[in-house]
């Protein structure tokens, strides 16, 4: 059985929603995880994070936060493993949402 990834996924809206998957997505497969043409994308969060920007044309909603200027769309952000975007550990997801400042902005 495959071991189920998390995947912190960041809306145009400024909120976030953490995704899974059944394994690591390579960058293409992540196209069908949330849609659309894909971007990768530096999130400017330390070494061994990766992203990928679904551009759907809405602008991130995230003013305090200078990693996402100029970024339209949603981001969906893993680890980086080669051409793979691997699952975030539990204290990789909360080490995130306090640098991205998206603590308290879940979506419900």
């Amino acid at each position: 059985m495959a071991k189920v990834h998390e995947y912190l996924l960041i809306l145009a809206d400024g909120n976030y929603e953490i995704t899974k998957s059944n394994g690591p997505i390579c960058f293409e497969q992540s196209r069908q995880e949330v849609g659309g043409h894909f971007a990768n994308f530096d999130p400017g969060v330390g070494k061994g994070f990766t992203a990928q920007i679904n551009e759907d044309g809405s602008r991130l909603n995230l003013p305090l936060n200078g990693v996402f200027k100029d970024v339209a769309g949603n981001v969906l952000i893993g680890r980086s493993h080669g051409s793979e975007m691997w699952g975030l550990t539990p204290p990789q997801r909360d080490e995130l949402l306090v640098r991205l400042r998206l603590n308290g902005n879940r979506r419900p």
